[in-house]
C-alpha cells in the first residue's frame, strides 16, 4: 500500500523516517514525536518513542500538566522522583508507568543496552519542562 493510500481521512500512518525530533528533548534522551501536532496534527495526545543509551542519566523534568503512561519495549532503568530525588523505581521490558502531571523525575539507563520507550500524553500545551531537579521535601 502506498503511503497517499494510507492516508484516508479519519486515519494516519506515520512511518518511522516521518517521526519528529522537534518535540522539546531533555539532556540524555531523544524523543521522537510519531502522533503530535507536528506528524498527525493531534491537539490533545503525544505519543511518541524515547530512547535513552547505556549508562546514561537523563536531566531532571516533567510534563507540566500532562498525564503521562510509559511503556518499557527495551532495557532497564531506574526512574526517581520525588522530594529529593529519593524516590526511585526499576522497570524493564513489559513494565508500564503512570507519572503524574507535574511529578519532576529522570532516567537512569541500567545495563548494556538502550532503554527504549513508548511514551504517551494527554494534554495540550507544554509536553516537558526542564528543571535543575526536584524540591526537596519539606
Amino acid at each position: 500500500m502506498s503511503d497517499q493510500a494510507a492516508r484516508v481521512p479519519g486515519v494516519q500512518v506515520v512511518r518511522p523516517h516521518e517521526r519528529s525530533r522537534t518535540t522539546a528533548q531533555t539532556t540524555g534522551m531523544t524523543r521522537e514525536a510519531g502522533v503530535a501536532p507536528d506528524t498527525t496534527g493531534s491537539r490533545n495526545l503525544w505519543v511518541g518513542v524515547t530512547t535513552t543509551p547505556p549508562g546514561t542519566v537523563s536531566g531532571w523534568h516533567h510534563h507540566g500538566d500532562c498525564e503521562t503512561a510509559i511503556y518499557i519495549v527495551q532495557g532497564r532503568a531506574r526512574f526517581s522522583w520525588g522530594p529529593g530525588g529519593g524516590e526511585s523505581a526499576e522497570v524493564g521490558p513489559g513494565d508500564f508507568l503512570d507519572v503524574a502531571p507535574g511529578a519532576v523525575h529522570r532516567e537512569e539507563c541500567l545495563g548494556d543496552e538502550p532503554v527504549v520507550m513508548v511514551v504517551s500524553r494527554a494534554c495540550n500545551g507544554v509536553i516537558v519542562v526542564n528543571t535543575d531537579g526536584p524540591e526537596s521535601g519539606a
